[in-house]
């Protein structure tokens, strides 16, 4: 069966994860794509050889050829197959690519319909666009370790790459919204993102500013010692194994947890939050007695029994035995050339219309020289001097051609490049042709809708007339929401429901995230949209999945943090501690992400077939994708990952965080010579190579982490101080980041001025556009009926009866 993205060529460039995995977003729906290394290879290959496999999954489904780009015949070869092509995706540092001489002013005039997308560390123009974009050192400039509470004072290192497994989404987006765009102008254009960019997508809900918010709005998702939001949830079983256990469901609970534990219930008429504390704490610590009794597995069957639900806390390489996971088509065998039968996730973005499909395992290098280069008409000598296979490579220095994700000293490009504006008013936004209806409500629903909205798409919020559950919740609430214009609706009620399908009837896409057959109950599932819009494109964002043991239950994030195996590597349980939760919210993200990435996915088949299609994505799966690393070997054994130290500073004395005498620094001594200036840097005898954690300790804390860092950076070491970004108030404030549109203000009715995470995708030619802040409850739903035809009259009645609201002097919502 045809894929999504038949007939699209995309040239992959990147190294290292963000750039990889956003392409086999890409890959498994079809796109034809060749990877192109250097003549040895990509250097991140190398990682194998210490028994790491996870780069076969990510760069899996693609074809391999070299190319020395440092030679005249490279180039010109690569500008060659550029023209067949209609993306290219790259991770050199800003600059680098004009350098070689197939920047995009090259690459423009070689091919005008051609899409470059760059995914650097930093954005150009950033004061760091020039240093070292390890995924660890932009967690650490970012400020995105200090946000995560651990088991001592100071910055955790994120042992799951949160920059990159950001700008993974950010790729695909990017790319597939300039092949739309491409379809109104003509025209290719520059799409840049980052792995700043990366962190800043996930600080949704954690990093806010307004000018009258009280203690209240930002209490919910605090940092806190000991760790809370959500963490409480996680218990300890017998046998020191652990489940997380979910406050909602989306199913009545035949018994309380009380009565599946048997401890005392809370007293008859009483609420547990408004109980004294010292009565609460006395509660969950007898819950947490009894919860040690329980056999994890009867536990967690007992629990789904009674409608509750729970997952148990595994390792990442546990999860492919998950009878959810299984039945999501998300456990695949994969042939690998070089380790046989693996077993590895499957493809996570689901288009019924258009399934996507594993195309094969991680190709060798060069691998289709001959098949593609003979495309464009290299062959003979010609191909080993376009190879660079038994020629000298020549030409650059490693500071030239190292990736985004590799760079190998602290130096930059001699010139600052800066990001490329439109030459005046934009002609066109990158999606404004769209409109989408967003019945979602929380989180994961409502979230990928607003990143289209900034993309410029017209987002329309259809909410109760009681308005979203999640308005109780002001950060998380404004997180997903900005930007979106507002029907206050009831849909349960006949006209409520005709006003719905109408809407449909003037929309591309609907999107939302109710439990199964909620949709079917309140008559907008698929096949009455598609009977107003028959190229509807209709996605589903579950909390497990379509079809399954558990797909009829939701679920909140943290159920898939454990069942993904990301809360027990981020609290080093191996070593004796809990499993941490990611105060991030990152399944809630990853699945809202992957819906925006399928959205596009059916607009592009959309736009060449006329096709519409349904599709879903998962909670479960979201998580399944930040394991993507995990594979089994073909004798059921995991391969190797890292795995954080017991004081979760790091995977190694090379690649970890270090206190200094005033505050933390992060290093990544990655290649041989690093490590080796590093140990010069730090004064510490090469003889205690092999393990000079201690003696790296003791000399950090002689001198400022300030002083470290310059020592580090005159070493060509690469470094960055861990910053702490106070709940997002240094970033939202930072010059470079307002300069470079990475911040948005905006006026709220009632919180006054407001700030958030601004551009996360820029396009050089159809920029998006952030439209404000999050609507009030019905806050256009006058003008949305309007332009459904209704009059006034009709309006009024129909607020008179109830069907729909807006606000008025009476409206009571605190926003």
């Amino acid at each position: 069966m045809a894929g999504a993205l038949d007939g699209t060529r995309i040239l992959d460039l990147t190294w290292g994860s963000a750039g990889p995995l956003g392409v086999l977003l890409m890959a498994e729906q079809g796109a034809d794509v060749i990877k192109v290394e250097p003549p040895d290879g990509d250097p991140f290959r190398s990682y194998e050889d210490t028994g790491y496999r996870g780069y076969k999954v990510w760069t899996r489904s693609r074809r391999s050829v070299r190319c020395n780009l440092k030679s005249d015949a490279g180039r010109a070869a690569f500008l060659a197959l550029a023209k067949t092509a209609d993306v290219v995706v790259e991770s050199y540092r800003p600059g680098v690519l004009d350098r070689l001489g197939i920047g995009w002013d090259a690459l423009h005039e070689t091919n005008p319909r051609l899409v470059l997308v760059s995914v650097p560390g930093y954005p150009a123009g950033h004061r760091n666009a020039g240093r070292p974009g390890y995924d660890a050192l932009v967690q650490a400039a970012a400020g995105a370790q200090w946000e995560q509470p651990g088991w001592r004072p100071g910055p955790i290192f994120l042992s799951m790459p949160l920059p990159s497994v950001g700008a993974i989404f950010l790729v695909a987006g990017g790319a597939l919204s300039g092949l739309l765009a491409r379809g109104e102008t003509g025209r290719g254009q520059h799409v840049q993102t980052s792995l700043l960019q990366g962190v800043w997508l996930y600080s949704t809900q954690i990093w806010q500013w307004a000018e009258h918010a009280d203690a209240a709005v930002y209490g919910l998702m605090a940092k806190s010692h000991p760790p809370g939001v959500h963490q409480p949830m996680i218990f300890e079983c017998a046998e020191r194994e652990f489940c997380h256990v979910s406050v909602m469901s989306g199913m009545t609970p035949t018994k309380t947890l009380d009565e599946i534990l048997g401890t005392d219930p809370i007293p008859a008429g009483r609420l547990e939050g408004l109980l004294p504390l010292q009565q609460q704490n006395l509660m969950n610590e007898r819950r947490r007695e009894a919860f040690k009794a329980w056999n994890r597995a009867e536990l967690i069957a007992e629990l789904i029994a009674c409608n509750h639900i729970a997952e148990a806390i595994v390792e990442p390489e546990d999860q492919f035995a998950h009878p959810q996971l299984q039945a999501n088509d998300m456990v695949a065998t994969v042939e690998d050339p070089d380790l046989g039968a693996t077993t590895q996730i499957g493809v996570p973005i689901h288009l019924l219309g258009t399934p996507g499909a594993i195309r094969s395992g991680q190709p060798r290098v060069g691998e289709h020289d001959t098949e593609v280069w003979g495309e464009v008409g290299i062959s003979g000598d010609a191909l080993g001097a376009v190879t660079g296979v038994g020629a000298d490579p020549g030409g650059a220095a490693q500071e030239d051609t190292a990736p985004a994700a590799a760079g190998g000293g602290a130096g930059g490009a001699t010139t600052r490049p800066q990001l490329r504006l439109p030459d005046g008013a934009p002609e066109h936004r990158a999606l404004e042709k769209y409109r989408l209806i967003d019945f979602g409500q929380y989180l994961a629903g409502p979230f990928g809708p607003m990143i289209l909205g900034d993309l410029g798409m017209d987002v329309i919020k259809v909410e109760p007339v009681i308005g979203d559950g999640m308005r109780m919740a002001a950060m998380p609430f404004f997180g997903c929401q900005r930007g979106k214009r507002d029907l206050a609706l009831d849909l349960k009620s006949p006209e409520g429901l005709a006003i719905a399908l109408q809407l449909v009837g003037t929309a591309d896409v609907v999107h939302h995230n109710m439990t199964k057959g909620t949709a079917a109950r309140l008559g907008i599932d698929y096949a009455p949209c598609k009977a107003v819009r028959d190229n509807i494109v209709y996605c589903n964002t579950y909390a497990y999945g379509l079809e399954g043991p558990l797909s009829h239950f939701g679920g909140l994030d943290p159920l898939y943090q454990a069942s993904s195996g990301i809360e027990h590597e981020l609290g080093a349980t191996h070593h004796g501690h809990d499993p941490l939760y990611y105060r991030y919210g990152m399944c809630d993200a990853a699945n809202a992400l992957l819906s925006i990435v399928g959205v596009l996915e059916a607009l592009v088949h959309r736009e060449r077939t006329g096709e519409g299609q349904e599709l879903w994505t998962s909670l479960m799966d979201g998580g399944a994708v930040f394991s993507s690393d995990t594979l089994l070997l073909a004798d059921g054994t995991p391969a190797v990952r890292p795995k954080l130290d017991a004081g979760q500073h790091g995977f190694g004395w090379a690649y970890r965080l270090y206190e200094t005498d005033d505050n933390w620094i992060c290093v990544a001594a990655l290649t041989t010579e690093d490590r080796d200036r590093f140990l010069t840097a730090m004064g510490v005898d090469q003889s205690v190579k092999a393990d000079p954690t201690s003696a790296i300790e003791e000399a950090m804390r002689t001198k400022n982490a300030v002083m470290w860092s310059h020592t580090l950076d005159d070493a060509g070491v690469p470094n960055e101080i861990s910053l702490d970004n106070q709940n997002g108030m240094v970033g939202l404030f930072d010059a470079d980041l307002e300069r470079l549109g990475m911040v948005a203000e905006y006026e709220h009715p009632s919180m006054g001025r407001m700030r958030q995470f601004g551009e996360l995708i820029h396009f050089s030619e159809t920029p998006g556009l952030i439209h404000g802040p999050a609507p009030r409850i019905g806050e256009h739903s006058r003008e949305i009926l309007e332009d459904l035809g209704f009059s006034g009259k009709d309006q009024d009645a129909l607020k008179a009866k109830g069907v729909v609201t807006w606000p008025d002097e009476r409206y009571a919502a605190a926003w």
